[in-house]
């Protein structure tokens, strides 16, 4: 049964790999789409709404001839929702920053042309943008702005939506920081806004968000009875208005309650038809957080190798979306708009500023301009006087915070450093407790591994800056701990250790010295068995490019094991390693084996 699963998700994981290289539309809904009359608004709004939770690439088509026949018939109205229905598709297809960039576009034009009914839902897809982000405050100021349009012109539909999302927003805070009772004051706000859509029949398909929603919350609490009766609801009325991407959510959920049942079966089952759908749909945000529980499933198995297949495509499709550089995106654009409505109305400001004063320097004669500008001259002076002192009060705040940072920073990393060497020690203990060698071996690697990252933050400990590593100081230690574990005399060993970079920061070095670690490791277990006088060389220098050679003296590695790593973990991670320093990596043999691996200066930072 074990095999069928995995199977089953290696099936999925190749189908999520092959929607992401190269996802077209499904040619179904393609067909539908192009089959919209243009002229007819009504129906593109319904095909939109139809759209706009499951098929964010037919929904784009709708959205761009909706902008059409806004131009086209001078309809703002059509305008604006044609711009927040293509924020929404391409926010459901990842790319974030853009979607940020049409929200903003349709806010401006809906608060230019007095269109308040359209503003609500424009907040929405901001709100959410931000959430996915995890940007809390910036998402919790977009719902409160459009809870207010909401409230002013008593549309219920969003004044509902509105309240889902505060109370999801405050869930997802309260989960960040671990704050039990935000948890449980989202679950009370969930509770009050079903009350409301629970008031009429024809709100029922506004309820599907809030049954997910408080399942998720019960599952948070453990109290998976409530749980799984909320769920149920959800995939009812999920299916019933054919809401896939919430049931998405409904079967994540639902996977969740057996899990906490020790149910792994049921649990992966749900998670493989959420991730089924979702590749439907070409979500692959989607596909990513699913990804996310389906490795954490996985993980509490004996199948690490489906384990690790599932946050492998967790991680590949998070750095495709480049999930972590848009967050800081995203924000800006919305704080530019803002800025910028606040230059407008500085600007408006200054213009009637302008001409009090001006009629104020014609009313007045002789001794009052001399009166008002020796009173704004004295006035000046007070605040230059007064904004130094303050200067040199917040100089010296920011003087004592930096001292902290520093001291708080080396004592993290000594404290990691400990930690790590605590979990090394662990290993080697229970390596010198196994029989099967194999197992040994694999156990010592690991502490090898272990030892590399430990290194890191001992060298962080030893010198003043907190984030930049000593490089020759490392790769001595490192090379000289590979060969203690192994063993080897430096007598026995002719080593040519060449750095020519002083320093690099701690994201760069990491990978660069398990690459360093995972290598001569290899080299060690097998170059040198039938060779008389090894020879290894390690350079490290900066070129046109950060430079990294490794040869050894060995008979040369297989190439189809370089090539086709089937079975080399090591050779896969090295390999990994190098994609994410953005790096090229090869292997030549040269009187012996010589990897050699090539970083763009222009990925790097702190680099000396």
């Amino acid at each position: 049964m074990q095999k069928l699963y995995s199977l089953f998700f290696s099936f999925l994981i190749l189908i999520s790999s092959a929607l992401l290289s190269g996802c077209q539309p499904n040619e179904a809904r393609a067909v539908a789409t192009a089959r919209i009359s243009p002229v007819n608004l009504t129906d593109l709004y319904a095909k939109a709404e139809e759209y706009v939770s499951a098929w964010p690439d037919s929904l784009l088509v709708v959205a761009e001839k909706m902008k059409e026949e806004g131009l086209r018939v001078h309809d703002k109205k059509a305008i604006v929702r044609g711009e927040r229905y293509e924020a929404q598709a391409r926010w459901r297809l990842g790319n974030h920053r853009e979607a940020m960039r049409l929200a903003i576009h349709a806010l401006s034009n809906a608060e230019r042309w007095k269109l308040p009914a359209e503003i609500p839902d424009i907040y929405g897809v901001i709100g959410n943008l931000h959430k996915e982000k995890h940007n809390y405050d910036m998402a919790m100021s977009a719902v409160d702005n459009g809870m207010s349009v909401a409230t002013e012109i008593g549309d219920t539909v969003s004044i509902i939506y509105m309240m889902r999302l505060k109370a999801m927003f405050t869930q997802g805070i309260g989960a960040n920081t671990k704050d039990t009772a935000l948890i449980n004051r989202s679950l009370h706000m969930h509770l009050e806004g079903l009350k409301i859509a629970e008031s009429s029949p024809r709100l029922e398909r506004h309820r599907i968000g809030y049954y997910n929603n408080i399942a998720q919350v019960y599952v948070k609490r453990k109290e998976m009875d409530k749980a799984l009766f909320y769920v149920s609801k959800g995939i009812t009325l999920a299916k019933k208005y054919n809401q896939l991407l919430s049931l998405t959510y409904s079967y994540t959920w639902l996977s969740q309650v057996h899990l906490y049942n020790n149910d792994i079966e049921k649990a992966t089952e749900y998670l493989g038809e959420a991730l089924r759908i979702a590749q439907g749909l070409n979500n692959p945000f989607r596909q990513m957080e699913i990804y996310s529980y389906l490795y954490q499933a996985l993980k509490s198995t004996s199948d690490y190798q489906q384990a690790l297949l599932a946050y492998t495509r967790y991680s590949e499709i998070r750095d495709s979306l480049r999930v972590l550089e848009n967050v800081r995106q995203v924000g800006e654009l919305q704080v530019e708009y803002e800025a910028e409505k606040k230059d407008q109305q500085i600007s408006a400001l200054g213009l009637i500023n302008e001409t009090k004063t001006r009629e104020t320097v014609w009313a007045l004669v002789g001794l009052g301009t001399f009166l008002i500008l020796s009173v704004f001259l004295i006035f000046q002076y007070r605040i230059i006087l007064r904004n130094n002192e303050n200067l040199k009060v917040n100089n010296q705040k920011i003087a004592d915070q930096s001292e902290k940072m520093k001291v708080l920073m080396k004592e993290l990393h000594h404290r990691v450093k400990n930690n790590l060497q605590t979990v090394s020690n662990l290993l080697s203990l229970q390596s010198n407790r196994l029989t099967d060698e194999d197992a040994r071996q694999t156990i010592l690697t690991g502490q090898q591994r272990i030892e590399a990252m430990s290194l890191i933050h001992k060298s962080l400990y030893n010198h003043d800056n907190a984030n930049l590593v000593d490089m020759k100081e490392y790769m001595t230690n490192l090379v000289e701990s590979v060969m203690q574990s192994f063993g080897v005399d430096e007598k026995e060993l002719e080593l040519n250790l060449t750095v020519g970079v002083e320093r690099l920061d701690i994201d760069t070095a990491m990978p660069l010295g398990l690459i360093v670690n995972e290598w001569i490791t290899n080299v060690f277990k097998h170059a040198y068995q039938d060779v008389e006088a090894p020879k290894l060389t390690v350079i490290l220098d900066k070129r046109e490019k950060l430079y990294l050679e490794m040869a050894d003296n060995g008979p040369g590695i297989d190439m189809k094991t370089w090539e086709r790593p089937g079975s080399s973990f090591g050779i896969k991670l090295v390999k990994i390693l190098a994609k994410q320093l953005d790096g090229q990596c090869k292997v030549l043999i040269i009187n012996g084996t010589k990897f050699v691996l090539e970083v763009p200066l222009s990925e790097l930072s702190g680099a000396v």
